[in-house]
């Protein structure tokens, strides 16, 4: 009987939401050869290929995108029956996040964590906004970051500022087709709104942002993201239909971390002010 593992499971919802293998690495503290031994070890359990190169970035192939849908339901639906009848392992930090949150941002926090508390491991889960929120009211996680108003214990760390991507062909793309995420999301609800009024209507929908930029690269419409240092491999801005807003980013920083929350949160404070000050997002 063919299994799947867990932890190989959560290398691939991160290397879908960070875009890239490197970043996911990078966000879950494991080495890219760790990541990649992840993804081959379930490409061998299924006997078929999940992902392929373009360059410095990779694409799912369309087993690989219909196991990452189903790969967020199964971990969610795994952690929330190990929530249900344990306690948060005493030695383990949690970090809950949008997968749109900055890989470095995510670095900064897991950090700034392991700084204070050496030896305790850093778990990442990656959702989407009305599930962080929920996050945040059970006090279910140690550091929480995303796009969207956490509550009123939560810190606006920034703004980004979004911008529209295309894909990067000699095609041109019509501008009122547009890519975005499924609800219940911030960032589409903004989008949405920017575009009220125009012809531009969404003609197609992604669960993850590996989803939304397979599309885009595919041809199927633009989409609006946080503008950051690089540009998405296959992607180029664009003028698009509607100027766009920025979005809050928020965190979220446990009093259970004790006399450890601050310096924390300060971290967080600081790398968002070095990003403004370069001029990069979030600012």
């Amino acid at each position: 009987m063919r299994t799947l593992d867990i932890t190989a499971l959560r290398s691939l919802t991160a290397v879908s939401s960070f875009a890239g293998v490197g970043r996911a690495a990078q966000a879950l503290h494991l080495s890219q050869p760790t990541v990649s031994g992840h993804l081959r070890r379930l490409e061998a359990e299924l006997g078929t290929p999940l992902v392929h190169r373009m360059g410095r970035s990779i694409a799912f192939t369309s087993a690989g995108e219909e196991l990452v849908r189903r790969a967020h339901r199964l971990l969610a639906a795994h952690d929330d029956a190990v929530d249900a009848v344990t306690t948060q392992a005493r030695d383990e930090l949690v970090v809950a996040s949008s997968d749109l949150a900055a890989a470095p941002l995510l670095r900064v926090a897991a950090g700034a964590l392991q700084e204070r508390f050496p030896g305790r491991p850093v778990r990442f889960r990656f959702h989407r906004s009305e599930r962080l929120k929920d996050f945040v009211h059970r006090r279910a996680a140690d550091v929480v970051i995303g796009f969207t108003d956490l509550g009123p214990d939560a810190v606006v760390l920034g703004h980004a500022e979004l911008g529209w991507f295309a894909a990067d062909t000699a095609e041109p793309v019509p501008q009122e087709r547009l890519v975005l995420f499924t609800r219940p999301c911030g960032l589409r609800d903004a989008v949405e709104d920017a575009v009220s009024g125009t012809a531009a209507r969404t003609t197609r929908e992604a669960l993850d942002l590996a989803g939304v930029l397979a599309a885009v690269r595919s041809g199927a419409g633009i989409t609006a993201l946080p503008l950051s240092e690089r540009v998405e491999a296959g992607l180029r801005r664009v003028a698009g239909p509607a100027p766009l807003p920025t979005l809050g980013l928020s965190a979220m920083v446990s009093p259970r971390l004790g006399p450890a929350a601050a310096p924390v949160l300060e971290a967080l404070r600081a790398h968002t002010r070095e990003q403004a000050r370069m001029g990069t997002a979030p600012q």
